[in-house]
């Protein structure tokens, strides 16, 4: 399969992902994570391992959080075989505790192709300085 393919199934993979949590339906994500997905705090201090943990960390971002906005910026994309590598910038705006967040940074999700299929192996986020995370 050409890398141009895979980059394109991966860019349409990265919208469905983000479309299931931020409307509310975070425990989708199942089906787009390894059973084995790492991700790993912005600040590399902390690690959530496995399928169920991920999707639990959506799921309770989601029930704490009112998501007012959400959109992703500029999406790159390098596929190598069955492998590949997503960045993008985001922006999301949302309620917790009272309190109005307006966060942006990036994502980077590495996915790996297994029986045909693009899965997410491991992600991280690199917030940016005046952004907080929650």
């Amino acid at each position: 399969m050409a890398s141009e393919e895979s980059r394109h199934q991966i860019i349409e993979l990265v919208h469905r992902m983000n479309d299931a949590w931020v409307t509310g339906n975070p425990e989708a994500l199942a089906s787009f994570f390894r059973e084995d997905i790492v991700m790993v705090n912005p600040d590399f201090s902390q690690r959530t391992q496995g399928r169920d943990a991920c999707v639990a960390s959506y799921a309770d971002f989601c029930t704490q959080a009112v998501i007012q906005g959400f959109k992703i910026g500029e999406l790159t994309v390098d596929a190598f075989d069955n492998t590949a590598v997503a960045v993008y910038s985001y922006e999301i705006a949302y309620e917790m505790g009272g309190e109005t967040f307006n966060d942006h940074g990036r994502d980077i999700f590495v996915f790996e192709r297994s029986s045909g299929e693009w899965q997410a192996a491991w992600r991280t986020m690199i917030v940016s300085q005046d952004a907080s995370v929650n």
